[in-house]
């Protein structure tokens, strides 16, 4: 046992080295390799300057933001969570393709300016008056109430849009996105937007994109005042916020329905011009991505709805082979398709490059740890990819069956985000390079940029302008319109297909390397994700109302020009509104008023004023004074909060339990801990029953947040409960939690000596472990997968298998466990199953209500309907039993991000009986 136990703080002690800091006044942060130390200090600066303009808005501050860099993780990303303290974790500094809006000087400035607004909304308690609200230390009270899903990302996402050059607020994805939407109506309403159990598409990107233009309008009419006398207004609930409906209206005075009513109205003005200037494509393939073309003309690869798909050269024929999710998807031959994917590997994700049998079905992984990304086929039988960590050049690799080599490597500055491999060889390629994105091709090792600058290409409508209207009050406010080009794609060997998004929305243009010569081929509502070209035949992927879809192409060129600053842009802020920037375009401004003579006048940018003083240029880093060292745990070890964690009355005969526990966790999220103190007058071994333990980890989550990783230390001691009464000891165990690809594990195990009144010395121990490759709804319903697992411990063993199956194109689902064994806790029939075995099998059918409040705060979205049947095995008696029963939930939505099943179960299992359940089975 001591062996153990200076085992695992041998491994807790290695858990925590490594890890550096740097902080500054206001920010601190943390890395997990001496390597990463500039790239920290630079982090350090543009979060300084970030709060520089973020302070202002919500008043004075609290405490450093913790920054944490995570190079476990290739995926680009980051998260703000205001528990134990203001956090921000930081993943892959460039994205894999063009996920996000990036004509930004710095695209981890504008993510820091998201995130650290995340910080500060989300620990806004202030309430009207600017009184503060009552503290007790709960762990409830570091975060304010959670407002709608649209208001919390619409807000960050403003500010993002607001502070740089870049953001999505007007990024041409956005704008095809919302008039694919109002295509055919599909538009979701304000409780849609609320909700962060909304699952229609757009799904998740509603609350970022339309959130964000819906905050636009909010702020532009109203002041940023009126967003944070809400805030206060929705602070004041004691249990439960109120309808943030509600609290708008008594801040601003004006109903938020009605604000939305205009907000949509306004966006179709703005889409019906882009409307009378589209175009009609054939569709191919409904709520399908990623097209892609094989040599021989045969067969059309495309991804849809998490399936690679493969069918025939017009469509028929499809097949799904497996389930993935490609950064881009491309044919290496007739019959393989060769693409890199994001892999979860224990606490990390990785980048790598895989090929698929498309006659088999088979995927094979040609990589591993190689932070893989955007993989593309090159001649020879050979696959480039590109590579771009933090705190390292940018590269591009060549990989042949005689081995690897490095075929450029980025200046400092310059970030590929696409690829593309002509048949010959020839690489092209989408960078960003200050600011903007635009297409080069490699030629002699060094770049040839195609179309630097912005394209003669107008939009139909200005997009909505961040600095206008009660908006002008934020200051700083910066040029916009740099370009962004990407995507880019071969036809034949002398030119480049690719999108770009100055039409405002991302249309396809085509150059032609020898002659220089850019054309414009398409005019679309929705705009393009991506194209294939091959034989002739053109497929591309459009934005369309429930989705990408393919559609059959049919080119007209159009010849564009090349502005050569990216500096230009078509629309400027004056006074209110927008007007028309001055420019050598042909016809300019006037002719875009004939195109759309029926424009809403704050649409067509008629100007009123002109600003006099030119915006700044940003800067995204500031001169401060940083300090570099070692990583200490033990200061951010203090006691986060404290929570009841039981409590109990019993009338006959009378008592009352009581718990109470502390938690405490590391800023690197490495060491925590939960301190419990408590009594319960049934247990017996101590007086009243009077318990207090300390259960402590390394790599293992014990407290309310910490996270639980490959393989963690966990050492319990004090005294507890345990049975019917209280145990003394000291407890060591380890813990194990990931991903691997598809499928998830966790698994914990502890032993280790007690002592009892009742029983003196004894062995005490406890384990499990569970895996699954599940796919479960917001409501915690299994829909797809399976899952199993073994628990033990003293004077237990039972085990749990499960699966589910979705019956058709309805929304039904079959699903089925076994279990049993010895105490077997869980409930089969009337009570929990004990020492006996057990088979159910269920379908559950769901029917949509959307029976919602004004805005979404309260919600019943689904009535589910759930039968079952079951048999049950008592070895011990030699009995075999069997039952029915049928279960009724309504899956509602609280304060719009709680969502709680809540039903009531009734059968037969040797006599009636029923009870109420919150919870899916």
């Amino acid at each position: 046992m001591k062996r153990l136990v200076l085992l695992g703080w041998m491994l807790a002690a290695a858990m925590g080295a490594g890890w550096g800091q740097v902080e500054s006044e206001r920010v601190r942060v943390l890395y997990p390799r001496p390597e990463l130390a500039a790239y920290a200090e630079r982090v350090a600066r543009e979060a300084e300057a970030a709060l520089d303009v973020l302070e202002p808005l919500f008043g004075p501050r609290s405490g450093r933001v913790v920054l944490r860099l995570n190079d476990t993780v290739d995926l680009f990303n980051a998260y703000a969570t205001p528990v134990p303290r203001r956090t921000v974790e930081l993943l892959a500094p460039v994205p894999a393709g063009a996920v996000i809006d990036l004509r930004s000087p710095s695209v981890g400035y504008l993510l820091l300016v998201h995130e650290l607004t995340h910080t500060r909304q989300l620990t806004f308690r202030e309430l009207p008056g600017g009184k503060r609200p009552l503290r007790l230390g709960l762990v409830t009270e570091l975060s304010a109430p959670m407002p709608p899903a649209w208001f919390v990302e619409g807000v960050a996402t403003y500010m993002e849009s607001r502070f740089t050059p870049g953001g999505r607020l007007d990024w041409a994805y956005t704008q095809g996105l919302i008039n694919a939407l109002l295509e055919e109506d599909r538009f979701p309403d304000l409780a849609d937007m609320s909700l962060y159990t909304y699952r229609d598409w757009p799904r998740g990107q509603t609350r970022y994109l339309l959130g964000v233009r819906f905050v636009q309008y909010l702020i532009e009419r109203y002041g940023w005042d009126a967003v944070l006398a809400t805030l206060r207004q929705y602070n004041t609930g004691l249990v439960a916020p109120p309808p943030f409906a509600a609290a708008w209206e008594r801040a601003s005075g004006v109903a938020l329905t009605k604000a939305w009513g205009g907000w949509v109205a306004l966006e179709r003005e703005r889409a019906a011009a882009y409307e009378r200037t589209a175009r009609s494509y054939e569709v191919v393939e409904e709520k399908a991505s990623m097209p892609a073309r094989s040599p021989d003309g045969r067969r059309l690869a495309y991804v849809k709805e998490g399936w690679i798909v493969v069918a025939g050269a017009d469509g028929g024929g499809a097949r799904k082979l497996v389930r993935s999710r490609p950064q881009r998807l491309w044919w290496k031959d007739d019959r393989t398709l060769l693409y890199s994917r994001y892999v979860p590997e224990g606490d990390g994700v990785a980048s790598d490059v895989f090929e698929l049998d498309v006659e088999r079905g088979r995927e094979r992984r040609l990589t591993r740890g190689l932070h893989a990304r955007l993989a593309a086929p090159a001649p020879g039988g050979c696959f480039d990819y590109l590579r771009d960590r933090a705190g390292e050049p940018a590269e591009l690799l060549r990989r042949c069956p005689g081995g690897e080599e490095v075929v450029w490597v980025a200046a400092k500055g310059e970030h590929p985000l696409g690829l593309a491999v002509s048949p010959e060889g020839r690489v092209a390629l989408a960078v960003w390079h200050e600011g903007s994105v635009d297409i080069a091709v490699l030629e002699s090792g060094r770049l040839k940029y195609l179309a630097a600058g912005r394209l003669g290409a107008e939009p139909p409508a200005p997009p909505p302008d961040p600095c206008s209207g009660e908006a002008r009050t934020l200051d700083p406010c910066y040029p916009r319109g740099r370009p962004m080009h990407t995507g880019p794609v071969w036809e034949g060997e002398d030119r480049v297909v690719f999108r770009a998004g100055e039409p405002g929305v991302y249309e396809l243009f085509r150059v032609d390397l020898a002659s220089g010569r850019i054309e414009r081929l398409t005019h679309s509502r929705g705009g393009f994700l991506g194209a294939a070209v091959g034989g002739g035949v053109w497929t591309a992927a459009e934005l369309g109302p429930d989705g990408p879809r393919l559609v059959r192409l049919q080119p007209a060129p159009e010849p564009v020009k090349v502005w050569g600053e990216a500096r230009y842009f078509l629309f400027v802020s004056e006074g209110d509104g927008l007007r028309p920037a001055p420019q050598e375009s042909p016809g300019g401004a006037d002719q875009l008023r004939e195109r759309a003579p029926g424009l809403d006048p704050r649409l067509r940018g008629e100007p009123k004023r002109v600003r006099p003083a030119p915006r700044p240029p940003l800067q995204t880093e500031k001169a401060v004074e940083l300090r570099r060292r070692t990583y200490d745990p033990l200061p951010s070890l203090k006691p986060y909060g404290w929570l009841p964690t039981n409590l109990a009355f019993v009338p006959v005969p009378p008592y009352a339990a009581l718990e109470a526990s502390v938690y405490g966790l590391d800023d690197a999220r490495v060491y925590s801990y939960r301190a419990v103190l408590g009594f319960d007058p049934a247990l017996s071994g101590a007086p009243l029953g009077a318990y207090a333990y300390l259960e402590a980890g390394a790599g293992a989550g014990v407290d309310l947040v910490g996270p639980t990783g490959p393989l963690g230390f966990t050492v319990r001691a004090g005294a507890w409960p345990s049975g019917d009464g209280v145990v003394f000891g000291v407890v060591p165990g380890l813990a194990s939690q990931g991903l691997w690809d598809r499928w998830n594990w966790r698994a914990g195990f502890e032993a280790g000596p007690v002592w009892s009144a009742a029983a003196g010395w004894r062995g005490e121990y406890r384990g499990f472990v569970r895996a699954g490759q599940e796919v479960r709804d917001p409501w915690g319903y299994l829909t797809a997968g399976g899952y199993g697992g073994m628990y033990g411990g003293t004077g237990y063993a039972w085990a749990l298998a499960g699966a589910a199956w979705k019956l058709g194109a309805r929304p039904l689902v079959a699903e089925a466990r076994v279990l049993g064994g010895a105490g077997t806790p869980l409930p089969v029939g009337a009570a929990a199953l004990g020492d006996a075995l057990a088979l159910e099998a269920r379908l559950r059918y769901a029917w949509k209500v959307e029976r919602r409040s004004e805005d979404g705060w309260l919600a019943l979205e689904r009535v589910t309907l759930a039968p079952a049947v079951y048999g049950r095995y008592d070895p011990a008696a030699g009995a075999l039993a069997y039952g029915a029963d049928l279960g009724v939930y309504a899956d509602a939505v609280f304060f719009y991000a709680l969502p709680l099943p809540l039903g009531v179960r009734a059968g037969w299992d040797g006599g009636w009986w029923w009870r109420i359940e919150a919870g899916p089975w």
